[in-house]
């Protein structure tokens, strides 16, 4: 019985250095852009910012901004657009300032030849139901599409090259950043 116990023992005392690797952690997972995703061209991400969401419709209409959008009404100071439709949803994390997202955008759009028809900051300029028509109305981003924060830390830029059309949504939320952006190639406007 004893010589059992002793052969328990050693097997066990053997294994046991085997089973500690299984024990610590994993590394953190990379977080990856949604499948078959990809950043337009005129406009490269940020540092730190993944797809969560993109969508690209042939032929689409939206609505946008360009001017401040009050809570519960229409739009007055909006553009019916229809054309091919990129929308994209990225999450930027560690959170960046909203200032900094704006610099970045609009660095770009000026490099990549676009001018801007319209731009705000916070509930005050942009209206308070900015928030509402690009991320709830289904009239920009599509319904349930791309995630937002609501507070005044919002920035909305819209901007024009020829017949292709900017808008970005620029929040940051707790414990991220987060930009809607879409994209429409060979606009044509309506009514």
């Amino acid at each position: 019985m004893r010589s059992l116990l002793a052969f328990v023992l050693a097997v066990l005392t053997a294994a046991a250095p085997l089973a500690a690797p299984a024990a610590s952690p994993a590394p953190p997972a990379v977080e990856q852009d949604v499948r078959g995703a990809r950043d337009y061209e005129d406009l490269p991400r940020m540092d730190g910012a993944r797809i969560r969401a993109w969508r690209q419709l042939s032929v689409a209409e939206i609505t946008l901004p360009t001017g401040p959008v009050a809570e519960g009404a229409a739009p007055e100071n909006a553009l019916r657009l229809q054309g091919q439709i990129s929308h994209l949803d990225y999450a930027i994390r560690p959170a960046v300032a909203p200032i900094d997202m704006a610099r970045h955008y609009e660095e770009a759009l000026r490099e990549g030849g676009y001018e801007t028809v319209f731009a705000c900051t916070g509930i005050a300029r942009c209206g308070s139901g900015m928030g509402s028509l690009i991320l709830l109305s289904d009239k920009v981003a599509p319904a349930g599409f791309a995630d937002g924060v609501f507070n005044d830390q919002l920035r909305v830029v819209v901007a024009r090259k020829g017949s292709t059309w900017v808008l970005l949504h620029m929040t940051r939320g707790p414990d991220g950043s987060l930009v809607y952006q879409a994209v429409i190639e060979g606009a044509r406007e309506l009514d």
